[in-house]
């Protein structure tokens, strides 16, 4: 057994080699609770080899449980997945699209949320509608999106929970409620917010997630929650997604057939074999979030935030924190003063034992729980070394 977590304790991170870990938004490391997990489901297929398989399967219903929890969300209606770009892949290659539908999406965001959907709009001739997700910081972008969704239909907005490269935590709620008002869905690429910045699920039609960064479990395992799976296509099945798919496999014969009919949920896109190691290493993982609550590590990695935001600014830096706090997220993004490099920055406080990371010529802080406040005094010393 482990010891429970505590905020502030790198206890269940031995491994870590970084002094200062601020980089969940990159990778996350992996907990002893997650490595164990993972062991767990290498050594039972190592001793039982397919008889193993049954249990393997079993166990992606308590991930769905958990992950249900976390979202507040139907267990049912969550997939388990690769990763959060063959989930936004997945959906917008198995809606319904007709020539001339059109999609909100915007500018600034990871690409892992715009490329399929420039994929969709190429294949099945749509319109890409673009809005600047700057606008959403004390802005107009919710009035520049309901234009948008008033004067023509739109099909579906995707949108990030947070922005990647400044940490701006989007109205998403606002977003989904504006959206269904006009008839439009709205999928959210959560992976920088689900675990630690908290969003309602409710109203959202889609939700896709990695489980690498703010999870903290292992990459290649991935979720994917869908309000209604009936409404998309079954362009991706696989062996598993007919019902009943397992049935010729147990001895009986004259049961191989290719008429059973596609089942309208998860298995939609699961179809096959799964990265069992991988999904049971996030669920361990995903039990630490759930231990811990999500608004507890919201709240505990903006005090931290809180804590090296004034050594930035008085540095030179800009931040590029939103002012609002109720748009923050768990990430804290700063551009360099003028003649510094963020990426030689982040190379350099690395070196010191320091890891975060500089995405689009800005130096990014992505604290979570196991980040001890004490740390504060380490990085602003080594910042001041490196900037005065």
């Amino acid at each position: 057994m482990h010891p429970p977590p505590e905020i502030g304790s790198r206890a269940l991170f031995p491994s870590l080699r970084h002094r200062i870990y601020a980089n969940h938004a990159s990778v996350s490391p992996l907990s002893l609770q997650a490595m164990d997990a993972i062991q767990r489901i290498c050594l039972t297929q190592a001793t039982d080899a397919v008889a193993a398989m049954g249990g393997f399967h079993a166990e992606i219903e308590d991930t769905r449980a958990v992950a249900g929890r976390l979202l507040g969300v139907e267990p049912a209606k969550v997939a388990v997945v690769g990763s959060t770009s063959l989930a936004i892949s997945s959906v917008a290659a198995s809606i319904d699209w007709k020539p001339g539908d059109r999609i909100v999406i915007f500018k600034g965001e990871f690409p892992a949320n715009t490329t399929p959907w420039q994929q969709a709009a190429r294949r099945y001739g749509l319109d890409l509608v673009w809005i600047e997700a700057n606008a959403f910081d004390g802005g107009d972008g919710l009035a520049q999106l309901e234009a948008v969704l008033r004067d023509c239909p739109v099909r579906m907005v995707a949108v990030s929970a947070v922005q990647f490269n400044t940490g701006l935590r989007m109205p998403v709620e606002a977003m989904a409620k504006l959206a269904h008002q006009h008839g439009a869905e709205i999928f959210v690429d959560a992976i920088q917010a689900f675990g630690a910045t908290p969003f309602d699920s409710t109203d959202l039609d889609y939700v896709a997630s990695g489980g690498q960064k703010w999870l903290m479990g292992p990459p290649g395992a991935a979720l994917l929650y869908a309000k209604d799976w009936s409404r998309l296509e079954p362009t991706l099945a696989g062996w598993l997604s007919h019902e009943d798919g397992l049935v010729f496999l147990w001895g009986d014969p004259d049961l191989l057939r290719y008429d059973r009919p596609i089942i309208a949920g998860p298995a939609l896109f699961e179809g096959g074999t799964l990265n069992f190691a991988g999904i049971a290493g996030l669920t361990a993982a995903m039990r630490i979030t759930e231990a811990i609550g999500i608004d507890n590590i919201y709240a505990h990695a903006n005090a931290w935030l809180d804590g090296i935001e004034p050594t930035l600014v008085e540095l030179g830096f800009t931040s590029l924190r939103s002012q609002y706090p109720a748009r923050r997220s768990c990430i804290l993004c700063a551009k360099p003063p003028a003649g510094q490099h963020a990426g030689n920055l982040a190379t350099a406080l690395g070196e010191v034992g320091i890891s975060v990371a500089s995405p689009d010529g800005a130096l990014r802080f992505s604290p979570s729980w196991p980040n001890g406040l004490d740390e504060l005094d380490e990085v602003r010393t080594a910042l001041h070394q490196f900037l005065d």
